[in-house]
């Protein structure tokens, strides 16, 4: 009787471990679709042997459990490159958004417009009272002012759609944190003694910390309890255990340090007092909104203001020298610009200018018909080196290479986004076959 007992135990035991196969298996098929889904697996192990009259005898299969087919190095390298990817993207964005302010195959552009201006005071030095060629010389001025203006302010707004889209990246950032706090004290609860967490909820983590690592800097610690630990940019550890911080945005002052224009937003985490994390922030889409914001829209607003600002000053400093045809010297082509960091929002033809064709100075002498010295002058400061801040280039030669280099900068992002979508597509591939769902495997 016994051993009938004990083979009908062994029977059962195979039936029940068939069960828990045929149970997993439907639920790898069900989820065959689903996104970082971990192809899963019974691990089944022989009972103990029981003792009998002639040596020992087996007691069937035991479930130790339900694991997961997960590669953690292949984890990391898809977390890394989809922080590289995200980067990659929003630089491809935002420098392609300001290289089309600086396009001058749609728009007649500042380099057209700063010859035109130089080559209409070479014009007026032929026919110094020629009242045509003056007024398309407050023209061509006029132009050239509304341009300057008009690249200001859309590299303004370029930033601010940045700020918001910096502000949107950091309440979902918030919501991931949390969620990976609250899949911690799951993985925790659902450990039974020695077995393994949850493989469901293991994966559902690992799509978080992929998501997080998208949005920023990250490193990631376990301990073992299988709980993580996430640290952003070496700083903050912004999930421990149980325990998580939300990051904030702020408007703090300027930083001259990290190029940040006062206004800007800032990245704070409450730690628990105040810790600004901007300038530590280097990685994925938050780390590139404000590397592109700050680094090179805000290099290409500084040279931006160097060309308003040199354009007015040295063009001052030699029309105020000259006389207008009523004989009156002194006055100022441009007004004066009394902040360099916002030359191009605030450069203007003076008043003077503006009312009178007569105020425009040609002349070196007062009452001297024909005299054109001083618009030979004006027209010979295209060509004169160290008028700017750089004293190798020209004003024209400040703006073609700040545009040059943008071009550059775009090429590169739109280069490094094509790359990342291949590195991505490899990794996620590789993924696959190992740890995805194959319908007729199962």
């Amino acid at each position: 009787m016994t051993g009938s007992v004990r083979m009908f135990d062994v029977g059962n035991s195979g039936l029940q471990a068939a069960k828990n196969a045929l149970s997993t298996v439907g639920h790898n098929i069900a989820n065959v679709n689903t996104e970082g889904y971990s192809r899963q697996r019974v691990e089944q192990t022989a009972g103990p042997p029981i003792p009998v009259t002639r040596g020992n005898a087996g007691s069937g299969v035991r479930t130790l459990g339900i694991t997961r087919t997960n590669d953690e190095y292949l984890s990391r390298r898809i977390e890394q490159e989809a922080k590289n990817f995200g980067a990659s993207e929003e630089r491809d964005v935002y420098l392609s958004q300001t290289e089309q302010i600086f396009n001058e195959a749609n728009t007649e552009g500042l380099n057209r417009l700063t010859t035109n201006f130089f080559n209409e005071f070479r014009k007026l030095s032929v026919e110094p009272e020629n009242q045509a060629i003056r007024a398309a010389v407050r023209e061509s001025s006029s132009r050239l002012v509304a341009d300057m203006k008009r690249m200001d302010t859309e590299l303004k707004e370029v930033q601010q759609n940045i700020d918001f889209r910096l502000k949107g990246y950091i309440s979902e950032f918030n919501a991931l944190v949390k969620e990976i706090r609250d899949l911690n004290a799951l993985i925790d609860k659902t450990r039974l003694g020695d077995q393994s967490p949850s493989p469901d909820l293991l994966d559902k983590r690992d799509a978080s910390m992929k998501r997080l690592g998208a949005l920023a800097d990250i490193s990631i610690a376990k301990d073992e309890k299988n709980r993580v630990t996430v640290t952003l940019a070496g700083k903050v550890a912004v999930v421990a255990g149980g325990d998580y911080i939300n990051l904030e945005t702020q408007r703090t002052p300027e930083n001259k340090d990290i190029h940040k224009r006062a206004g800007a937003l800032s990245v704070v985490a409450n730690d628990p007092l105040p810790v600004d994390l901007t300038p530590y922030l280097k990685g994925g889409r938050i780390g590139a909104l404000i590397e592109v914001r700050d680094k090179d829209i805000g290099s290409c607003h500084d040279q931006l203001n160097d060309v308003a600002f040199s354009l007015a000053k040295s063009v001052n400093a030699v029309h105020e020298q000259g006389f207008g045809l009523d004989g009156i010297t002194g006055r100022k082509f441009f007004d004066d610009i009394k902040d360099f960091n916002s030359a191009a929002e605030t450069i203007k033809i003076a008043d003077p200018i503006m009312n009178s064709l007569e105020s425009i100075a040609a002349a070196r002498e007062p009452h001297a018909p024909g005299d054109n010295r001083t618009a030979i002058a004006i027209s010979n400061l295209s060509s004169i080196k160290g008028l700017t801040g750089d004293s190798d280039r020209t004003i024209s030669d400040l703006y073609n290479t700040m545009v040059g280099e943008l071009g550059t900068k775009t090429a590169a992002a739109t280069r490094s986004v094509n790359c990342q979508k291949d590195i991505m597509a490899q990794l996620e591939g590789f993924r696959e076959s190992k740890s995805g769902v194959n319908r007729d495997e199962e």
